[in-house]
């Protein structure tokens, strides 16, 4: 049995023409609409980043004995609370919709949660550790190290370096703070003057 078809090959034909014609006309500006990628991806990098490597800065100084001072602890969360203040701005200034925004404002709540850590911390009765030092000279030299993946990253070993020498450290911690000092600073003009160069091109 043959089934014959209803469409004519002038219909068939005018068809196609309408078709090629429409493929040719452009796509709107929409499909390509970038907003909202700059604080995304802030969000996701810087902040994300930040908050894995301050919980890295934070069993450090929990095991130093550091966040015995409330001094210490309300100056870390205040100082590390900078990151998601301007997460924050970026997400206000830059989404797409509401959708957008309530997913970075999410991020953005877990990462405050985990900043303000230090607050709990500092309500643990942890008695001193005698070798605080060498847990922060060692601390500063692993972000040192961590630094030649991630430039930027040698700013926190010159951090917990000054702290461990404003401790009073015995001798050979003393030694390794000054190492890391040196070897962070020599690094960080030297990252600089590289991104200097490279803004210049």
């Amino acid at each position: 049995m043959q089934i014959k078809s209803s469409i004519s090959p002038h219909q068939w034909l005018s068809s196609l023409l309408t078709l090629l014609c429409l493929s040719l006309l452009p796509l709107p500006a929409s499909a390509f609409d970038a907003s909202g990628g700059i604080a995304s991806i802030f969000i996701i990098l810087g902040l994300g980043g930040f908050t894995l490597l301050n919980l890295f800065l934070q069993g450090l100084f929990f095991w130093a004995g550091k966040y015995r001072s409330k001094r210490f602890t309300y100056g870390h969360v205040l100082s590390a609370s900078l990151i998601p203040i301007i997460s924050l701005v970026l997400a206000l200034y830059d989404h797409r919709g509401w959708s957008d925004f309530a997913l970075n404002f999410g991020i953005i709540c877990v990462g405050t949660g985990l900043i303000l850590l230090p607050l709990q911390l500092n309500k643990i009765d942890k008695v001193t550790n005698r070798n605080a030092d060498w847990i922060l000279s060692i601390g500063a030299l692993i972000l040192f190290l961590l630094s030649y993946l991630i430039p930027p990253l040698c700013f926190f070993t010159l951090v917990v370096a000054h702290i461990c020498l404003a401790s009073t450290p015995s001798k050979m911690p003393k030694l390794l703070s000054y190492l890391g000092l040196a070897l962070g600073y020599t690094l960080l003009i030297y990252w600089l003057y590289q991104t200097a160069i490279m803004l210049q091109h």
